[in-house]
């Protein structure tokens, strides 16, 4: 019976992990074909000869992805930093101190998760416009670090709050001020939901589409969410080097989760203070 059990778990499992991959190879399939070979039927799995050109199109032709790509690369990266110096300090207040209004804050967070970005974008555009920061870079790492920040102060003061205050009070009796030990003992030991919420962050900016549409202008500032909107043109849409532009939009958040996948998974670590 219990090996009847773990058979229909694994291929519960077998089936879903296939579920999830099928849209992933169809991509990738769909990305080494010529645009008759996309629309023929019945469909052809990885027909030959493989149009790798597509993706030597996509990096250095007409279209080349290749400034979009860096620019993604820059605004994900500097929402994520803000979002994390923010969301670290906030967290910790929150976690630690005792004040007026605390739960109506965490209340707060909660709910502006309630409000997606075609909501804000247009008190965000009037907001922009006025201090003159349209069309710029500015703009989006700063909506896309307002639109994380909420989940980044919850997902941290989870992590906050689930560390002893002894380890800081240990801390203080050896010397330590209240700055050095959050260096030293609470961000070392909340550094896998610091990894999680910087994820999330990074993943954001990197997907977002509607913030780049309204307050970006400038074709040298466009990002890559953007960018692939531009190969449709007016009586098709240029899959093939579409789905190219895809698979390689896809790699920079699987890099950085396979490099810090490690992290993610790391429970809480229990001997933060030794006799």
């Amino acid at each position: 019976m219990k090996n009847y059990s773990k058979g229909i778990r694994t291929l519960l499992m077998t089936g879903i992990i296939v579920l999830l991959l099928f849209p992933v190879a169809v991509l990738f399939n769909t990305s080494l074909k010529t645009y008759s070979q996309i629309t023929q039927w019945p469909p052809t799995w990885f027909e030959k000869p493989l149009l790798w050109q597509n993706y030597m199109e996509v990096l250095f032709g007409d279209k080349s992805i290749a400034r979009p790509f860096l620019n993604s690369i820059q605004i994900s990266l500097a929402s994520m930093v803000v979002c994390i110096a923010i969301g670290i300090l906030a967290a910790y207040a929150v976690s630690r101190y005792e004040f007026a209004g605390r739960r109506t804050f965490l209340k707060i967070v909660i709910i502006t998760q309630m409000f997606t970005s075609v909501i804000l974008v247009n008190p965000m555009y009037v907001i922009f416009r006025n201090l003159g920061l349209l069309d710029t870079k500015i703009s989006l790492i700063i909506s896309s670090a307002a639109s994380s920040l909420p989940m980044t102060i919850w997902l941290l003061y989870s992590y906050f709050s689930q560390i002893p205050k002894s380890y800081e009070e240990a801390s203080w009796i050896d010397g330590c001020n209240k700055i050095q030990a959050i260096r030293y003992i609470i961000l070392p030991l909340a550094f896998p939901g610091i990894i999680t919420a910087g994820l999330f962050s990074f993943i954001m900016s990197w997907g977002d589409l509607v913030y780049a549409k309204a307050f970006i202008l400038s074709p040298k500032l466009r990002t890559i969410s953007l960018y692939l909107t531009d190969f449709r043109e007016l009586y098709k849409t240029s899959w093939e080097t579409q789905m190219a532009a895809c698979v390689i939009a896809v790699i920079p958040p699987f890099i950085l989760f396979m490099i810090i996948q490690k992290y993610l998974v790391r429970g809480m670590v229990s001997d933060g203070v030794k006799s």
